[in-house]
Parts: C-alpha cells; structure tokens; sequence
C-alpha cells in the first residue's frame, strides 16, 4: 500500500511519527523467507541486529551461503562492521545491541550486501531513519556494488519521502512481499537484463548516462572508475562460433590468443547482425549474462586486478557495478588470458 502524505505536517519528524505507529516485527518472518529464498543474497552479508520497532532478521543467521556482519556505533556516529558473534555482544547505551570494542573490524570492501532498517522508504529508495545519519555515512563509504537492500513493511514502502542532498538511496526493498528493486525508468531490454542476471545470483543496480557508454573509456568518464574496471562484453566469432569474452577496458582481446585457447583456426569480431543475433542485444551495450542464445563466455585474466567492476546492462547507455567473482560466476565464465594492452 502506498501514502502519499503522512497524517499531519510534511517534514520528517511528522513522517517519523506516522511510522512509529507501524508494526514491523509482524513481517519478521515473511521477509526474512523472502530473503533467503532471493538468488543474489549470498556472500558477506552487512545485517543489523533488531530494535523493537524494526524487522527482525535473526531468522537469516543459519544461512551457510552468508557470512554475517553487524555494526558497532564508534566514536562520533560512524558504523564499523564486525563478524557476528552472539555470544559477545553488548548493549550500546541507546538500547541496542553491538560488538565489542575488542571485536576486529571488516573491511568495507568484504561486503557484499548490506541490510539496512528503516523507520520508511520511498519508491525511488529514499530512507527515512532515526535521524543520526550513521547508516548515510556507512552507504556513502561502501563500494558501489554492494547489493543494498532496504528492509520494512509493505505499509512502510510509500510514494515519496522528504530527503536532502546527503541522503543516501538503497536499490532493492526487501518486504513480507518479497525483494524488489526500487522504481527505475529501464529500457525493456535492461529490464530483461535485470531478470537474468537475479536468476543468476546478480542484483544489478543499473545506472542510465543519456549521454551513452558506448566505449569503455566513456564508461570509465562517466562512473569515476579507472578505465581497466570496465568490464566489456565482446561478441567473437570462432570458427564462426559466437562466444562472449569479457575484458577489461584497457585491454583489447588478441584474435591469435583467442584462437589458440579454443583450438580454433580463426577468430574475429562478430559483425553487428551476428551480435544480436546471438545475444538479443546491440553492440556497445552488450551484456555479460542473459544472451538470447547460450554461448561460452571467458573471461580475461587482466579483470583479476579488480575487486569491483562495472559491466553493460543491455544498452548503449546503462551500466551497473558487480563484484567481479559474482559477475564471473553468474556468467559461469572461464578464466582465459586471451588479451593484449591498448
């Protein structure tokens, strides 16, 4: 269900009112089922550990397919992340619980999905909190592929929220209804890349320049990222079999090498009919999972240098970032060194 407008007033502490008198721990069950039964929840897993007025995932913790973290509040309001350990914990002055200060803390760069509670979220992914602004700045500090997963009740999913400019979004909501993305203007054919790749274990959040991505280098300009985390999905035919390689933005793919690794006596580029043909999709925009037909997809050895990368969502100009060991699983890519620099 969703409200527009909360009973009185239009800022946040009249939001916050309205939201307290929601029931979140009625849900706790169905989401956490909804979770768990979700291909792309897996990994290093960023929880949290339940207040009496948020969605209690405790439920999730026998997951072998995750490893679980949870925050500590250190000095001056900011989250650091720590290996769960229930018998350890401790109550924090505000009436939660937490790790220890002698608990070790995770790199950020470990994780892979982050749960965050929220008192509301908005359609577009906007959280209404408690208004300490700790989880902003954990979001804010967390690599770009971390799956982040907003978690609440369906009557606290509403159609938009107040924020400002340092409010950080989630990409996914995750309610007794099950997980699904926040509201994005996708082209059909990102739609379906999206579909794929959540059968597949990827959560992409997939970002739109409509300026186009069309090359790596414009990929790299346009997310920030260096030029050799772009990872390209290219089309080659060998022996006039379609097969995808994926590489790395500031290599180009060595046709003899090619060759050599499938024992074939010739590789060349795909023409553009023959890459829609074979994958469903035009070239530039070129996906690494979902292609019309199955084909054999490598991977380069260069992409090993990076732990994040940013991949084709379909068209010329979306683009979404993904850890490269779920991109090279999802992909079910074989680790080949099929490049040269330039």
């Amino acid at each position: 269900m969703l409200r527009s407008d909360p009973p009185v007033g239009d800022g946040k502490p009249a939001w916050r009112a309205w939201a307290a008198e929601l029931a979140p721990h009625r849900a706790s069950e169905a989401v956490t089922r909804g979770l768990a039964a979700w291909p792309p929840f897996h990994g290093v897993v960023a929880t949290y550990l339940a207040m009496n007025d948020e969605v209690d995932l405790a439920g999730l913790e026998n997951l072998d397919r995750c490893r679980f973290l949870v925050p500590r509040v250190e000095e001056g309001g900011h989250l650091t992340l720590h290996d769960l350990d229930r018998s350890q914990l401790v109550l924090h002055r505000y009436g939660f619980l937490e790790p220890p200060i002698t608990s070790e803390p995770v790199s950020f760069d470990a994780v892979d999905v982050v749960l965050v509670p929220g008192r509301a979220f908005d359609r577009s992914g906007v959280r209404l909190g408690r208004g300490a602004g700790m989880y902003d700045r954990l979001l804010a500090t967390l690599p770009a592929g971390v799956v982040r997963i907003g978690v609440s009740i369906d009557e606290g999913v509403v159609a938009d929220l107040p924020h400002e400019l340092h409010d950080q979004r989630v990409d996914w909501l995750a309610t007794e209804s099950g997980v699904f993305t926040i509201d994005r203007d996708l082209a059909r054919s990102t739609q379906q890349v999206v579909d794929a790749a959540i059968e597949r274990g990827l959560a992409p959040a997939m970002v739109r320049f409509p300026e186009g991505t069309k090359t790596s280098a414009d990929a790299a300009r346009a997310v920030g990222a260096d030029l050799g985390a772009i990872a390209k999905s290219l089309v080659f035919l060998v022996d006039d079999r379609p097969v995808i390689v994926i590489c790395s933005g500031d290599h180009r793919v060595d046709e003899a090498k090619l060759c050599s690794y499938f024992g074939a006596s010739e590789a060349v580029p795909a023409p553009l009919d023959r890459v829609r043909e074979a994958t469903g999709y035009v070239a530039g925009g070129t996906p690494a999972v979902g292609h019309r037909t199955p084909m054999q997809v490598v991977a380069d050895v260069t992409l090993a240098r990076y732990r994040w990368l940013w991949s084709a969502g379909g068209t010329p100009d979306t683009v979404y970032p993904v850890s490269l060991a779920r991109l090279v699983a999802a992909s079910e890519a074989r680790w080949a060194d099929v490049s040269i620099r330039g």
